[in-house]
């Protein structure tokens, strides 16, 4: 039999066509390598940065401190008066004159008003725990003043050592208003602690000065502006306890402008936790901006709250 060889020109082309194709599937492989490449590195820059925006906000959302102030507070349980036990009352000895042995407030008044003038070193150990006692007779002694108080007594040694810290913020606002810095800075001095001053704010921001509602803070630094008044005022916020980071000053309701909502809106109180407010509320005062969000604090807590929903008041 005589067998038939297929002929080179017939193998040629189909070797060619199969290196064609080849050559075809490898271009497409490697360009589809370099979509896919190119949006998969699209895809992770764009995860990459929003992790790093989301980290930001986290940053903020985990310095904050639980809330207790936002949330509706629930009534508390009515609880069953305890048994009257006769055994159990203390005696108190709260009339005049006041002498060791006597209790009362007459006898917490005293000690409030030796705290007040002469410092806390006066009576160090028990304070103003209303009892007179050996601590309490040896301060007297010590200042040299009678050791059996009388109403009258008692009237002369807290005369000049308490005041108000309402009527602190009327007169403050006064004084502000018609730019009377002697006076400003003598009822500043009457302001012992923090807690007067936040009394006093309290009265003093509900007033407008040059249009705008300000703490004591702003009101005092905006109105008394030559740099001798600045640090006249300044060292007496630092005596009463507020604190100064070189920018702001710290304290509830002193950082910065109040804010309020302009619709609906959520607080987010930590990472995962928030809660709904309506429009026109009062949420408290700016303490600073990022990204989307503004952080404000109310009563010492910190929330975050969309910057496109609330508004300076």
């Amino acid at each position: 039999m005589t067998k038939t060889k297929k002929s080179s020109a017939t193998k040629a082309p189909s070797k060619r066509k199969t290196r064609k194709k080849k050559i075809i599937i490898t271009t497409l492989a490697v360009g589809a390598t370099g979509i896919l490449g190119y949006f998969g590195w699209q895809y992770l820059k764009k995860k990459k940065e929003q992790k790093a925006a989301n980290a930001d906000i986290d940053t903020l959302i985990n310095n904050m401190e639980q809330p207790i102030v936002l949330t509706p507070s629930l009534p508390k349980p009515k609880t069953k008066a305890p048994a009257y036990t006769p055994s159990a009352t203390v005696e108190r000895n709260d009339d005049f004159p006041l002498t060791k042995g006597s209790k009362g407030e007459n006898v917490r008044k005293l000690q409030e008003a030796l705290i007040a003038k002469y410092g806390k070193q006066v009576l160090p150990k028990y304070g103003a725990d209303g009892d007179f006692g050996t601590e309490l007779l040896n301060a007297l002694k010590k200042l040299g003043l009678p050791t059996s108080i009388t109403q009258s007594s008692l009237n002369v040694i807290a005369q000049g050592t308490t005041a108000n810290p309402a009527t602190v913020g009327k007169d403050l606002y006064a004084a502000a208003f018609a730019k009377d810095y002697s006076k400003a800075i003598g009822l500043l001095k009457k302001l012992k602690s923090v807690d007067d001053y936040t009394a006093a704010n309290n009265i003093f921001k509900q007033e407008r000065i040059n249009g705008i509602r300000q703490t004591i803070v702003n009101g005092m630094l905006n109105v008394f502006t030559s740099d001798a008044q600045k640090r006249a005022i300044k060292f007496e916020f630092l005596r009463m306890g507020l604190q100064f980071d070189g920018s702001k000053w710290s304290l509830s309701g002193i950082d910065g402008l109040p804010l309020v909502t302009i619709v609906p809106t959520s607080v987010w109180i930590n990472a995962s936790e928030s809660v709904k407010v309506p429009a026109r509320m009062v949420l408290g005062n700016e303490v600073a901006q990022r990204l989307d969000y503004t952080l404000f604090e109310n009563k010492g807590k910190h929330f975050l709250v969309q910057t496109k929903t609330v508004k300076y008041l």
